[in-house]
Parts: structure tokens; sequence; C-alpha cells
């Protein structure tokens, strides 16, 4: 008569384990869709960051064209009052020269300037793109011209337009080796082949900024991708 009684204390002991299988899952469950939020977040955070990062170096960049723009007004007046004091030496034909290049050198910073703040100040991209397609056209031998690759660059890969971004990118790493934007050009072709999905490219670029340029923003941002 008492045989029952160990079938009922089994019963519930199984239906008890199975409540509690299933409370893990549930909890399992919540916790991936927490991790999967918050690395969803993560990424638009360290995709803000960089459209920050890259607003902070233009501003910097402009203010440093200002600065080195007053150093070369100082020079030019310098060279203006030697010019004046030489002026009964020198022949005659000299002078239109000198002048020559010197409006052509404004004429070319002015230009870049422009597009610059187009880019920076104003935040007129649809403007800025062209000013600087322009730019690179009319100065293909100027020493902004590698910079002005990568804001071009940079604009196009804001708009998500990445294959041709890329190509501007590729431009500053491999022609200009000594440009101040090489690595950068580098670490955001690293960027567009991890969000085409090219995890071995994206990988190639970040492990060549770490590389090349160990202690610098660049290569802080592509270490944070490859780990």
């Amino acid at each position: 008569m008492a045989a029952p009684a160990p079938v009922v204390e089994v019963t519930r002991a199984t239906a008890s384990n199975s409540g509690d299988i299933n409370s893990r899952v549930d909890r399992l469950e919540q916790l991936l869709r927490a991790n999967s939020q918050s690395q969803l977040r993560l990424e638009q955070i360290v995709d803000q960051m960089q459209r920050e990062i890259g607003q902070l170096r233009g501003q910097s960049e402009s203010q440093s064209y200002q600065l080195e723009q007053m150093l070369q007004r100082q020079r030019q007046l310098y060279q203006e009052i030697n010019k004046l004091q030489s002026s009964a030496r020198a022949p005659a034909a000299a002078a239109p020269a000198t002048a020559s290049r010197s409006v052509g050198s404004l004429s070319e910073a002015d230009s870049y300037q422009m597009a610059l703040n187009l880019a920076t100040k104003e935040r007129r991209f649809d403007d800025a793109i062209p000013a600087f397609r322009s730019f690179i056209e009319q100065y293909p031998q100027s020493s902004y011209t590698p910079n002005a690759y990568y804001w071009l660059g940079q604009l196009l890969y804001n708009k998500g337009e990445l294959g041709e971004a890329a190509q501007m990118f590729a431009t500053v790493s491999n022609d200009y080796p000594k440009s101040g934007k090489r690595a950068d050009s580098i670490l955001k072709q690293g960027l567009i082949a991890d969000r085409q999905g090219d995890k071995t490219a994206a990988k190639r670029f970040f492990t060549e900024v770490v590389d090349q340029y160990a202690g610098s923003s660049a290569a802080k941002m592509a270490q944070k991708h490859l780990n």
C-alpha cells in the first residue's frame, strides 16, 4: 500500500528540475539578447567617436594652416623689405617673376583652405567633395594634395560610398608614404574592408597600422579592432 508514494516524489522532483532548466535557459537567452544589444551599442559608439575624431583633426589642421599662413605672410614681408633694399641692384625683370610665384602659392593654399573649411567648419559636405576634387585636379603636385585625398575619402566614407572612399585612402597610403595622413588612411581601409565583410583584408590593414605606427591614435584604434 505504501508503494505509490516514491513515484509521486520522483514526479515532483522531475518537474522541479525541468522548471530549473527552463529558468536557466530563459536567463541565458536574456543574457544573449543583452550582449547583442551591448555589442551594437558599442559599434555605434565607435563610429561616433571616429566621426568626432575626424572633426577634431580637421579643426586642428585648420588651426595649423592659419599659423602657417601667418608665418608665411611674415616671411613675405621680410622678402618684400629685402627686395626694396636691393631693388637698385636687382634686375627689373626679377620682381614680376617673384610676385607671380607668390600669388600662385597663395591661390593654391587658399583653394585648399576653402575646401577644408567647407568640410570641417561649415559642414557643407556636399560642397566640400567637389571642392577637394577640383583642388586635386588643379594642384596634383601640391604639398596639400595627400591631405585633399584623405579628406575626400573621409567625406565619401561618411556618405557610405565605400568603394571610392577606399580608392582615395589607398592613394594616400600608396603614393604618399611620408604623409601625416597615411596611418589614418590605412586604418580607414581596414574599417572599409571590415564593413564589406572582408575580414582577412581588414586584419591585414589593422596589423600594418599597429606595426608601422605603434603608439599613434590610429594604431590604438586598429589594435581595438584586432582585439
